[in-house]
């Protein structure tokens, strides 16, 4: 199971989407042999939710038909079967189903629910799937405002303590990636090593969205803080960003 898992994560990073129906298939073997083995049944649905993500690339392996028909019912069935009986994965599970169900739209409310409940047990987690599901809310919008409450509550929590809602440098807080329990949502992870840049990046697109520009410029500076950034794909996003009219960004929303 930890080589699978290996694997998957691997192939996450490289963005090696061609692997994941593979990964998906050795990991539902595990399951099915130890179906009591819940933190299979959360990497198995986590690789499935991942590999979903492959109907909407070009040229994919096989069909994005037969990848939706896939991926779903295992997403469903083992994220849910972790929320009832395993409680280490719990909130991870609660997370990434109630993403799942609020971004497809089927089901916002449940989803959202979710991913509160997940904020509740584990904020790291859940703070900021709070914010990265209502992302796509209009800037007018109550949710816009809430996503950006979360946004700025999970680094609260990264942080140890508030921080200037109309500055927030983080400088004096960056952590190096760590492997240790729920921090590794703060600071990245091996597996995950760009997780901090990504989440300020994310994070500025908000107050921008929101009107707040210049503590959405002290966002995309932050990202650059994070000890992996000179080997993150996206940082040239990012430097376009702290480059732009980010009030010329604003009015594009």
């Amino acid at each position: 199971a930890e080589i699978a898992e290996a694997k998957l994560f691997e192939a996450m990073n490289k963005d090696d989407f061609g692997a994941a129906g593979d990964i998906v298939g050795e990991l539902w073997e595990l399951r099915y042999e130890d179906p009591l083995n819940h933190r299979n049944g959360f990497i198995l649905a986590s690789a499935a939710l991942w590999w979903l993500a492959e109907a909407g690339q070009p040229n994919p392996v096989i069909n994005p038909l037969q990848i939706i028909a896939q991926s779903i019912p295992i997403i469903l069935e083992n994220f849910t079967d972790v929320i009832v009986n395993d409680s280490e994965n719990r909130p991870g599970a609660s997370a990434l189903l109630g993403a799942f169900l609020a971004e497809t739209g089927f089901d916002r409310v449940q989803g959202s629910a979710l991913v509160d409940s997940a904020a509740i047990w584990v904020p790291e987690v859940g703070l900021f799937q709070q914010m990265h599901i209502r992302r796509f809310a209009a800037a007018d919008d109550t949710i816009t405002v809430n996503a950006i409450e979360a946004g700025f509550r999970f680094w609260e929590v990264c942080a140890g303590g508030p921080i200037d809602r109309a500055n927030p440098d983080f400088t004096a807080y960056v952590r190096p990636p760590t492997s240790t329990n729920f921090a590794k949502f703060c600071w990245g992870s091996e597996r995950v090593p760009h997780g901090f840049e990504g989440s300020w990046m994310i994070f500025g697109d908000l107050l921008v969205k929101g009107g707040h520009l210049a503590a959405a410029r002290r966002a995309y500076l932050n990202a650059p803080l994070g000890p992996n950034y000179d080997r993150w794909k996206y940082k040239s996003e990012l430097e376009q960003r702290l480059t732009a009219d980010l009030s010329q960004r604003q009015a594009t929303y």
